[in-house]
């Protein structure tokens, strides 16, 4: 039973026809004589994709990469788009079950994609079947690339489709996430291709026995943003702790604000470090609840206020994604240049903080939180933020707040209100 969207129904038929008809018509190219090499990679194929390290954000990672690369190197591109779709299909099936459509979808993207590799291998002067270190450098590096760039648009359109983002920033944001990674993949695959092709094809099985060590790595890679996501959740609830009427405040600005980041069709990148920096946009305040209670300070009082933007910024450049802390620093600038710390106005403020600015401003309305001295009804809020655009906030930001209100931000915060014991 489909469980997807009609529109990428239609993509993952596309796909999956493409690669299907490809193959047809590609079969006579296919290098049939190096069978026993064919046969070998397939099975290392299989074995390699079947090893797969949970994703704390969705789905999974497979130390297969590698073996990805090397086709392009080895093969002419019908001889790589059979050999991978076969062998990610059948991986998929070995390590998730028998779902048809899901794992055709992922042998014929991968194949193709793969196959797109081998054709840019060959376009730059690359032979299939041997490494030319030399005369040959610039196709080593960008036939991996051309297939991850691949690879990563089928990724992104059906991801784009789930959450309704952008295409295009979805997958330029997942090359540009992906970059150095995917470099740093090379260098194995190009050593892994020199032993291939002048020492033994069985050179291939070499990289059976780096499994264990590659899966042991990406866990953990995994278990540090496990570990960076308990951090930031161990500060929210300090906050909590410290100031206990705000009650959740900061979790519901993140929502807010990942709610404005993809009706802007941010890349999940952008929308993740946004989320961060909004869980943690007070994070300067834990241990000065006092100057939170109080509804008029002084001069004196708000100079010490204004400070926790610095002091949260100094404890949020303490975690792995250093951009974070930026967002944090300037979430209370005004885009008319009238806020702090700097003054900075419009463009020259980090756009995830002029997200956030609205966020914490509509939550604090809502419920009254200081420096406001009583809670705004949802109808009067949307219409002073709609009022203070261009002034305190980024136009563009208050259109996609009054867009993700349209479709039921405030119903989901109410619902979530409740599931709050």
């Amino acid at each position: 039973m489909w469980t997807i969207s009609p529109p990428v129904q239609w993509f993952t038929l596309a796909v999956i026809a493409a690669a299907e008809v490809a193959l047809a018509f590609s079969l006579p190219q296919v290098s049939w004589h190096l069978w026993h090499e064919l046969l070998l990679f397939y099975a290392v194929t299989v074995v390699a994709y079947s090893v797969r390290v949970p994703d704390p954000r969705g789905g999974a990672v497979t130390p297969s990469d590698v073996l990805s690369y090397l086709a392009t190197y080895l093969f002419n591109p019908p001889t790589a788009l059979l050999v991978v779709s076969m062998g990610r299909t059948l991986g998929y099936v070995v390590s998730r079950g028998w779902i048809p459509w899901r794992a055709l979808l992922n042998g014929a993207q991968m194949g193709i994609s793969v196959a797109i590799g081998a054709l840019v291998f060959s376009m730059l002067g690359g032979v299939p079947g041997y490494i030319d270190l030399e005369g040959g450098f610039l196709a080593l590096i960008a036939a991996p690339l051309a297939h991850q760039a691949a690879n990563n648009f089928f990724y992104a359109y059906s991801f784009s489709r789930w959450r309704g983002t952008s295409l295009s920033a979805v997958w330029l944001g997942g090359i540009r996430d992906l970059f150095w990674p995917n470099l740093l993949h090379i260098p194995t695959a190009v050593f892994l291709g020199i032993l291939a092709t002048r020492v033994t094809s069985f050179a291939i099985v070499l990289y059976m026995l780096l499994l264990p060590f590659q899966w042991r790595v990406l866990r953990l890679y995994f278990r540090r943003r496990e570990l960076y996501a308990q951090i930031v959740d161990r500060l929210v609830v300090a906050m909590d702790v410290d100031f206990p009427s705000s009650g959740a405040h900061a979790r519901r600005v993140a929502h807010i604000a990942v709610a404005i980041a993809r009706e802007m069709r941010l890349g999940e990148s952008q929308v993740e470090a946004i989320q961060f920096a909004a869980l943690l946009h007070d994070v300067g305040l834990i241990g000065k609840g006092d100057l939170l209670r109080k509804n008029n300070l002084d001069s004196e009082m708000r100079t010490e206020f204004e400070k926790h933007v610095q002091v949260g910024a100094d404890i949020a450049r303490e975690l792995p994604r250093k951009d974070i802390g930026l967002l944090v620093l300037h979430h209370h600038e005004r885009y008319d240049g009238r806020g702090y710390p700097k003054g900075l106005k419009g463009d020259a403020i980090p756009l995830g903080a002029r997200v956030i600015a609205v966020a914490e401003y509509v939550d604090s309305l809502r419920l009254g939180l200081p420096p406001h001295t009583f809670a705004l009804e949802e109808s009067d809020v949307v219409e002073v933020v709609r009022n203070e655009s261009g002034r305190a906030f980024d136009p563009e930001v208050v259109d996609a707040f009054l867009n993700a209100v349209a479709k039921g931000l405030f119903a989901q915060l109410r619902e979530q209100a409740t599931d709050v014991p």
